[in-house]
């Protein structure tokens, strides 16, 4: 694209030649000439000057003394995430109809302009909605229902009478829907507890690659509007989260929990059984969290605590070598 193109999109003040041709975004150490970058922080000005980036995004606020091109834009972040979409390139998604080697069952209902790959499986009773694209080797249970314009990525399989959302995007390799975990130890053996419960995902999730969901052992388990979740994430029977809540890769939510809205949940945090997590709360990376945690509390560790606790201990187990030399010193007096 011709910078002056790029600038118009960005909505941005061009300095330069606007007829520069940009093909790609990169970091200011490693752009070439073809390339654009960004400088976010002031203090990143000395690479700047060692750039090669054909132009540079840079903030309103920031009086850069150099020649060449430039674009001034009022946020820097906001403005790289539009850059992004612009250079991003189309998905490599299944074509519109039906591939010949797809398995679709006479009872299954598509919509739309819908896009059917190779070694696709539709089940009888499922409600495909328009515009759907699944990719090769989904597995779509019987009376399964997707909503409009959902993304299946390759080897994603949705069992039986869940329910996905409109604009619902789930990555490769990952499962909604399998049985929960549940067992009775009787006489001398594990004895499996049936689950005929669903899942359903609300509008505007996306759903990680290696990802499972289980289905509850009855009524649902639930994803609120707008919830990311990333990679390898475990999510147990019953499990209810609210909207637009983050869940970082390696989580995992044991059976019954409930989180509120705009929950943040750092990578490899663990989740005991029937916890009750508030709104808004976040937890660092690792947390185990045992107990219910109130709306709005920023917790870590394990047990998860306040986080301004959680650091004070640290700075106090600092000092303890210290503290156990006088006590010794003390002692042999």
């Amino acid at each position: 694209m011709k910078l002056s193109e790029i600038a118009e999109h960005l909505g941005g003040q061009l300095q330069g030649d606007g007829d520069c041709a940009i093909t790609s975004v990169a970091s200011l150490e490693r752009a070439s000439q073809n390339d654009i970058s960004f400088l976010a922080d002031s203090k990143y000005i000395s690479k700047l000057k060692e750039s090669n980036a054909g132009a540079v995004l840079v903030s309103q606020d920031n009086d850069v003394d150099e020649t060449g091109n430039f674009i001034f834009v009022q946020d820097v972040s906001d403005a790289l995430g539009t850059l992004l979409n612009l250079f991003s390139p189309e998905p490599d998604h299944a074509e519109n109809g039906i591939h010949q080697t797809a398995v679709v069952s006479s009872k299954a209902t598509l919509g739309q302009d819908v896009a059917i790959g190779p070694n696709v499986v539709i089940g009888a009773h499922a409600k495909i909605g328009d515009g759907c694209i699944l990719n090769s080797g989904v597995i779509i249970g019987q009376g399964v229902q997707l909503g409009n314009h959902c993304i299946l990525a390759p080897n994603v399989v949705i069992q039986q009478n869940c329910q996905l959302g409109n604009n619902v995007k789930v990555h490769p390799n990952s499962t909604i829907g399998a049985d929960g975990f549940g067992y009775r130890f009787v006489d001398g053996k594990h004895q499996k507890i049936p689950h005929i419960g669903i899942v359903v995902i609300e509008d505007d999730v996306e759903i990680g690659a290696n990802t499972c969901i289980d289905r509850a052992k009855f009524g649902q388990t639930r994803i609120g509007i707008g919830t990311k979740i990333d990679n390898l994430v475990q999510i147990a029977h019953n499990v209810q989260i609210g909207n637009h809540c983050v869940l970082v890769s390696q989580v995992g939510i044991a059976g019954s929990c409930q989180l509120g809205n705009y929950v943040v949940l750092g990578g490899q945090t663990g989740l005991k059984d029937h916890v009750k997590i508030g709104d808004g709360v976040q937890a660092g990376g690792q947390s185990g969290i045992i107990k219910d945690i109130a709306a709005g509390m920023i917790v870590w560790g394990t047990p998860a605590r306040d986080m301004n606790q959680v650091l004070r201990e640290q700075a106090m187990v600092k000092k303890l070598p210290k503290l156990i030399q006088d006590v010794k010193k003390i002692n042999n007096k």
